[in-house]
């Protein structure tokens, strides 16, 4: 004879047919709204990495939802041919100003139309000129014009380079490296490079440490050029070992001399 059920059995027992059926319920629930919220198959979702410019052109987004460079440098006051006058056309942001001179930019390459963006963006201090977007070409992109900087400046700017554009070359005794600048990513490093570049010399300018490049590929699929070689190069001399900020490194125990020079893209 089988032994008669205590109520605290039925109870968990009890209590276990309800969650079960508990979980059967969401489950449904979840299938049903899974169904009803379903994008369409040619849905024009996006995600927030994805957003599509105002005229409809590539988005500024990669797929991993990273935004498109586009940095300037405040308080400073870029001069130059405007193309564009901030007086007729206001922005929200500098980024919005950046983008509307990188759209003056040609798709297949070559020089831009716009290479320089200056954005008023302090409310403040800008008055009736906030969110002004002047939009200018230098006479020289890798000389750009100069006219103001320091705290009292209002304005924030920034470079736009086109794909042959912001080329230069890194003089060694193993041969020259080109390397091309991107102002709107790193603004301040470039700004760096550009005024050693305009010296005649650049006392200490070297190379303390190289690194071998391993396989690298270019878009075709094709080895990487005459450049990396020399690199290679460069990272196969000797090097001792080092620490800074407590981390340590190998750099080259005879250090590399460069000199910057300006590259001619033009055909």
């Amino acid at each position: 004879m089988g032994r008669r059920q205590t109520d605290s059995e039925l109870g968990r027992c009890a209590l276990l047919i309800l969650f079960v059926m508990g979980m059967i319920s969401c489950s449904f629930v979840y299938f049903c709204l899974s169904v009803l919220f379903r994008p369409l198959p040619n849905s024009n979702t996006h995600s927030l990495g994805s957003n599509v410019n105002r005229n409809g052109g590539d988005s500024i987004g990669d797929e991993e939802g990273e935004e498109e460079c586009c940095r300037g440098i405040e308080h400073l006051e870029l001069w130059g041919d405007a193309v564009r006058w901030g007086s007729d056309f206001k922005v929200n942001s500098s980024r919005e100003c950046c983008m509307a001179c990188k759209e003056m930019c040609g798709r297949e390459g070559g020089s831009c139309l716009c290479d320089t963006w200056v954005f008023c963006g302090d409310r403040e201090a800008c008055g009736s000129r906030f969110g002004e977007c002047w939009l200018k070409k230098q006479r020289d992109t890798l000389g750009p014009q100069l006219h103001g900087s320091g705290d009292k400046v209002i304005w924030t700017s920034g470079q736009v380079f086109g794909k042959t554009e912001g080329i230069i070359g890194l003089e060694t005794e193993y041969g020259m490296l080109r390397v091309k600048l991107l102002p709107d990513c790193a603004p301040h490093s470039v700004i760096y490079i550009l005024e050693l570049l305009a010296s005649r010399f650049c006392a200490g300018c070297r190379f303390y440490r190289a690194e071998s490049r391993g396989d690298s590929w270019d878009s075709e699929g094709n080895r990487v050029g005459h450049d990396m070689e020399i690199a290679d190069n460069i990272a196969q001399l000797p090097t001792k070992s080092e620490v800074f900020s407590n981390v340590p490194v190998s750099v080259l125990e005879k250090h590399v001399p460069l000199r910057f020079h300006r590259i001619n893209t033009s055909p």
